[in-house]
C-alpha cells in the first residue's frame, strides 16, 4: 500500500503536469489566432543588421514550427491590409546572466502586448555566434508542444491603434532607392518592373509572392553565405543594407536592381 508521502508527491506531480499542459494549451490557442509573424533585421542587444545571422535563424526556426514569416511587409497581403492585428512581431530578448548566454523569444501583438514568451534558452559557449545560436535553438525547443496552426475563425480585437515599428518597416536608405542601381563602371540599363511582392521565409530559402500569397518565384541558398539562386529569373539575389537586390547580366552589362520594387 502506497505511503502517505508517496501519494502526496504523486498528487503534486499530477497537479504540476496539469498546470503545464493547461498553460501550453492556452498559449497554443492564443497564438493560433495570428496568421503572420515578422522578425526585425536587428534585435536591441545587437549592433548591426542580422548580426551573427540571428534574425535569419529566428526566421528559419519560426518557419519550421509552421509560422508564415513576412520578410517584408511593405506590401501587405490583402487580409493583413484589412486587419493588421493578424501579425505578431517576434522579438528575441537577451537576459542578464553570469558566464551564460540567455535568450527569450517573445511574441508581441498589435497592442504591443507580449502574448507568449518561450522558456529561457541558455548556452555556456564562449564564441558569441555559437552561444547565441545555441541559446536561441534551446528557447525554440521549449515551444515544441505548441503545435501552432492558424485558425481563420479566431477573432482579434483591432480597436487599439497600431504603432509602426521601425525595425519591422525600415525606411530605405540612400543606397537602396527604389530605382534600379547599376554597379560602378557599368552603364545604366532599364529593367522590367516586377509586380508588388513580399518575401516569405521557407525551409529551403524564400518564396517571392504577390499580395494574394501566390508564389511568383523562389530563391535558394548557395554555398556562398547570403547569396541566393533565383527560380524563373536569371541572376542572383542577396541583401544590400536592409533590402534584397537582384544582380544579373543584360546585354553584357551588369545590372543591380531591387528584388522587391
Amino acid at each position: 500500500m502506497p505511503k502517505p508521502y508517496m501519494m502526496k508527491n504523486l498528487l503534486n506531480i499530477t497537479i504540476t503536469l496539469f498546470i503545464i499542459f493547461q498553460a501550453s494549451f492556452e498559449a497554443q490557442t492564443d497564438l493560433n489566432q495570428y496568421k503572420y509573424v515578422s522578425v526585425p533585421d536587428r534585435f536591441d542587444f545587437l549592433k548591426t543588421s542580422d548580426q551573427y545571422q540571428l534574425s535569419s535563424l529566428t526566421q528559419f526556426l519560426l518557419t519550421k514550427k509552421g509560422f508564415t514569416v513576412l520578410e517584408s511587409i511593405e506590401n501587405y497581403p490583402s487580409d493583413l491590409a484589412a486587419n493588421s492585428c493578424l501579425l505578431l512581431d517576434v522579438n528575441v530578448e537577451k537576459i542578464k546572466g553570469f558566464l551564460k548566454t540567455k535568450l527569450e523569444v517573445q511574441f508581441i501583438n498589435c497592442k504591443k502586448e507580449v502574448v507568449f514568451r518561450s522558456a529561457i534558452g541558455t548556452s555556456k559557449e564562449k564564441d558569441f555566434k555559437m552561444a547565441y545560436h545555441q541559446a536561441l535553438r534551446a528557447a525554440f525547443d521549449s515551444m515544441e508542444a505548441l503545435n501552432y496552426n492558424y485558425e481563420a475563425s479566431a477573432t482579434i480585437d483591432i480597436s487599439a491603434p497600431i504603432e509602426t515599428s521601425t525595425a519591422v518597416l525600415p525606411k530605405p536608405s540612400a543606397q537602396t532607392s527604389s530605382a534600379p542601381v547599376v554597379a560602378a563602371s557599368v552603364d545604366p540599363v532599364d529593367s522590367p518592373e516586377l509586380p508588388k511582392t513580399l518575401i516569405v521565409s521557407t525551409a529551403y530559402g524564400y518564396d517571392i509572392t504577390d499580395a494574394n500569397g501566390r508564389v511568383l518565384y523562389s530563391i535558394h541558398p548557395t554555398m556562398e553565405e547570403g547569396v541566393f539562386i533565383i527560380d524563373k529569373l536569371p541572376g542572383i539575389a542577396y541583401k544590400r543594407g536592409k533590402r534584397w537586390v537582384r544582380e544579373y547580366v543584360l546585354e553584357k552589362k551588369t545590372v543591380i536592381e531591387p528584388l522587391i520594387p
